[in-house]
């Protein structure tokens, strides 16, 4: 079977987590946004366990059979698995087991409205099916065969997306008549939710099937391996077992760290801000909050990831190899790329959050423009506070990297709740919450390593006058679209707003030759740079 390399495989499932991205947007709209309160709200639930239960699960079972397999010891590698799979399964009972049977009071606290209740039986039962499709996806990338691997995230990806919005379209008109009975709309969108996450659980299923085919497929060349194993000693499943505790789960908590405070500082918000009444209002918020603000923040992310993917793995050659500067000149080149490319694309989100709100949902609104704007600004925070966790994992930086994580999360989440309890921030807690946890990580990372990453006065104007000129590229964006774009329909005025501002940003930074052409070269995304050089400059 053809193998293809590992980075292919990874930059594979950064795409469909993009696809999976735009499929949270798409049933957003179909949801109305009180239906996408209750399904976002349930996929941010299903994130936060899956950052500590299962997300780094493929590359550790993947590093760690990888290891064994150049040692020749292939029937250590399958014995790991099998310490890894008690781990999934263990983990995974136990997890869902407690969000089964305690999913009335878990919706309870988490929006005090237990209607949620049916879509967290789901994210519990969609827990372990990831976690052993992550565990076997990482043991056949370790042991070569990537093209499997690739081929059941298209498949995982493409059946969720249909199965999503088909099981939602068909529990929604169940809902509407259980909805009519009860007299009670929320019913309404609580089933379409529900149904959106039948689909995805139906998704994940079928895809953990097609790998478990190509498990049963691999099954001659895989004994075959076994059989050329020279090793002596072989280890026990208990130490596959005593490694997702001890390293893998250490991994998950920093993960948890990192990502858990957006849906921490939601949970605040209710249980601070909003003592009684009707849950519709926040259930409503949630939909604005995490099912449109939240995916466009992570689809401004991805984009980065997909463009900067090969750069990892160059910087850690670089940093393994002892070539120090030009380890150094490639992480100048992806801060240079962040504050070039992702900076005004993240800029005309914010400035433009209005008409890309009126394009994901029918119901805009003031409060959901807002969360448009903050999503856009701290996709650029995190991708910054993401560069630095990279770097300090290159590193081996394991004991700093999680004092931070702690640090920054303790200090934003202490931040939350005065924000709520005495500022009377609102929402907008949840934000600046997240602001300063970023911004804490990033502060402390360079504090410990500036002198690691020897940036130079020069680089610095760089940055500096990237950044003026994107902000003023988007500042016309606005400018543009509060003259004339409001008469347009939202998907014109954007283009309309954009491809001006768009435009004069890029011919300043040709014109003014602040992207050399060397610089290009390393950058990621800098071939559009290198192209308007040789046009302008001719």
């Amino acid at each position: 079977m053809k193998k293809i390399s590992s980075s292919a495989t990874d930059m594979y499932k950064y795409k469909m987590l993009f696809v999976g991205m735009v499929n949270i947007l798409v049933l957003s709209s179909m949801l109305g946004i009180q239906g996408a309160g209750y399904l976002g709200i349930s996929l941010a639930l299903l994130a936060f366990l899956s950052s500590f239960y299962s997300i780094w699960l493929c590359a550790m079972v993947a590093k760690y059979v990888r290891g064994r397999n150049a040692r020749n010891q292939y029937r250590s590698s399958r014995i790991f698995l099998r310490g890894v799979l008690a781990y999934v399964f263990l983990a995974g009972a136990l997890l869902c087991a407690a969000f089964i049977l305690f999913s009335d009071r878990i919706g309870s606290f988490l929006i005090r409205d237990i209607h949620i209740s049916i879509c967290i039986m789901v994210i519990a039962a969609i827990l372990p099916v990831q976690g052993v499709s992550e565990a076997l996806g990482g043991y056949l990338q370790g042991m070569g065969f990537y093209l499997p691997v690739k081929i059941f995230y298209l498949v995982r990806q493409g059946t969720v997306f249909a199965g999503s919005i088909a099981g939602m379209r068909f529990l929604w008109e169940y809902g509407e008549k259980v909805a009519k009975l009860k007299h009670n709309e929320a019913v309404t969108s609580v089933y379409g939710a529900f149904g959106s996450l039948l689909g995805m659980f139906a998704g994940n299923a079928i895809g953990l099937v097609v790998l478990l085919v190509f498990v049963l497929l691999l099954g001659g060349e895989l004994r075959s391996m076994r059989g050329r194993d020279i090793a002596k000693y072989q280890e026990s499943a208990f130490h596959g077992f005593r490694v997702m505790l001890k390293f893998g789960l250490l991994k998950g908590i920093g993960y948890t760290l990192l990502f858990s405070p957006c849906l921490i500082n939601y949970i605040l918000y209710i249980r601070l801000c909003k003592k009684d009444g009707d849950s519709t209002l926040w259930v409503k918020t949630g939909g604005f909050l995490l099912g449109e603000a939240v995916p466009v923040m992570a689809i401004l992310i991805l984009f980065f990831l997909i463009m900067n993917h090969k750069n990892y793995r160059q910087l850690a050659g670089h940093w393994k190899n002892e070539a120090y500067s030009q380890f150094r000149e490639k992480v100048f080149s992806m801060l240079f790329g962040i504050f070039a490319l992702v900076l005004p694309v993240c800029a005309a989100a914010a400035m433009l959050s209005e008409p890309i709100l009126k394009c994901l949902t029918k119901e805009a609104a003031k409060e959901g423009s807002e969360m448009l704007l903050f999503a856009a600004a701290g996709a650029l925070f995190l991708i910054l506070e993401w560069t630095a966790f990279q770097l300090m994992d290159i590193w081996n930086e394991g004991a700093y990297l999680y004092l931070m994580a702690f640090v920054s999360f303790v200090v934003q989440t202490v931040f939350a709740v005065m924000s709520f309890k005495a500022l009377n921030l609102g929402i907008k807690g949840v934000w600046i919450g997240m602001f300063l946890q970023a911004a804490i990580f990033i502060v402390l990372f360079f504090i410990k390593f500036f002198r690691r990453l020897k940036f130079t006065g020069g680089q610095f104007k760089k940055l500096l006058m990237t950044l003026i000129l994107a902000l003023a590229g988007a500042l016309i964006m606005l400018l543009i679209y509060q003259a004339v774009g409001k008469k347009f329909a939202p998907a014109a005025a954007i283009a309309v707003s954009v491809i001006p501002g768009l435009a004069l940003y890029l011919a300043a930074v040709t014109l003014l030759r602040i992207v050399s052409d060397r610089e290009a070269e390393y950058m990621p995304g800098g071939e559009l740079f290198l192209l308007l050089n040789r046009i302008l400059h001719r």
